[in-house]
């Protein structure tokens, strides 16, 4: 089961695309979290991750400190080690906070959208003062001590054009595990597709060139479609547990299927139960099966089985509906299956010992 808490509404950056609505004070007590994490062990669960998102969950770092050393010591009956993730814009990681991570052998997921120019185009302080050079030193500082860490990046029509550039950056500053996320609520009109277009086919080129140079990285945007060759498709296990192993756990004690959906803890229609009274399995079930509903339209579409078109989270960010697919998310799809096409044909023909290991070597050798 991955648990996990959204500490607070409030954040010390005010980004254009954020999804989670307004930045006001909820923090959650440690009442609520300790009781989020007792209800998982009642509920017949192994904990094998819990998380802490916002907001921005490092403005509580003792409550996320307490209630870490709290849910593995409920684990250790069931001899499972609860894996630690936090998802933080990296301002407030100094060198202290990075050892205290460390401490506690925290998994540090850094929100950071690239260059300077790609970053500060969404990603600013309340008032408007740039973010990038304190992100960088977060990241920095994480780095440093050890922490295993991913970065997130967002693309949105305003920072579109830097993909390629974002891509070497990370690299240069070492980072390996690489998450580029769509904001898929922008307004995509026909020139800033276009765009996305253009950056995409420039930040292909540029992962294969950075193949061809032996860096050894991790790239979803990328990699999860040429996966999805190779496999012949996501698999029921590639797809997200939404309800079922995953619950997200508002301020509140409101709990969601996914934090991307707790916003401002108004949305009645994807609330699948409270820490009081447990999961309503009804409501749960009702959506999942909205969520996995396989539309007419798409049952038709010869790329289907590589198309994320089951996240609920996605779908319910542009139509209001877990289970109604938008007509922009299948072109994204099917432009992302093409250009990831497209670099793994040319570094398999070319043969990349680094590409051809990671993606194709038990193929090979079966």
């Amino acid at each position: 089961m991955r648990l996990t808490l959204f500490l607070d509404h409030l954040c010390n950056l005010d980004c254009s695309y954020c999804y989670n609505g307004q930045k006001f004070s909820r923090p959650m007590s440690a009442e609520v979290a300790r009781r989020a994490v007792e209800l998982v062990f009642q509920s017949g669960h192994k904990l094998d991750q819990l998380g802490f998102f916002g907001g921005e969950p490092l403005l509580h770092l003792p409550l996320m400190e307490q209630i870490s050393l709290f849910a593995r010591e409920q684990s250790l009956p069931s001899a499972s080690k609860c894996l630690l993730v936090v998802t933080t814009n990296a301002t407030l990681i100094s060198q202290e906070a990075a050892a205290r991570l460390k401490a506690l052998q925290f998994h540090v997921g850094i929100s950071l959208d690239g260059i300077a120019p790609a970053h500060n185009a969404c990603r600013r302080y309340k008032g408007g003062a740039d973010s990038h050079e304190a992100v960088e030193r977060g990241l920095k500082n994480a780095l440093a001590a050890g922490l295993p860490v991913k970065v997130i990046s967002v693309v949105d029509p305003a920072n579109v054009d830097f993909m390629a550039d974002n891509l070497s950056y990370l690299l240069d500053l070492g980072v390996k595990h690489i998450s580029i996320n769509i904001n898929y609520e922008a307004p995509w009109n026909d020139e800033a597709r276009e765009r996305f277009k253009l950056s995409l086919r420039a930040l292909a080129d540029r992962y294969i060139e950075e193949y061809r140079q032996n860096r050894r990285f991790q790239l979803n945007i990328l990699d999860a479609k040429i996966i999805t060759h190779v496999k012949g498709g996501f698999s029921c296990g590639d797809r997200c547990d939404f309800g079922c192993e995953e619950w997200a756990v508002s301020p509140t004690g409101l709990i969601y299927p996914c934090d991307r959906l707790i916003g401002e803890d108004n949305r009645e229609d994807v609330v699948i139960g409270d820490i009081k009274s447990g999961i309503d399995t009804q409501r749960r079930d009702a959506l999942i099966q909205k969520k996995n509903a396989l539309l007419q339209e798409c049952m038709d579409c010869d790329l289907v089985h590589r198309c994320m078109h089951w996240c609920g989270c996605v779908n319910y960010a542009m139509t209001g509906s877990v289970g109604e697919v938008s007509g922009v998310l299948c072109w994204f799809e099917q432009t992302l299956i093409q250009e990831a096409d497209r670099a793994a044909e040319i570094l398999f023909e070319e043969k990349i010992p680094g590409f051809i290991n990671r993606f194709y070597k038990h193929t090979i050798n079966a």
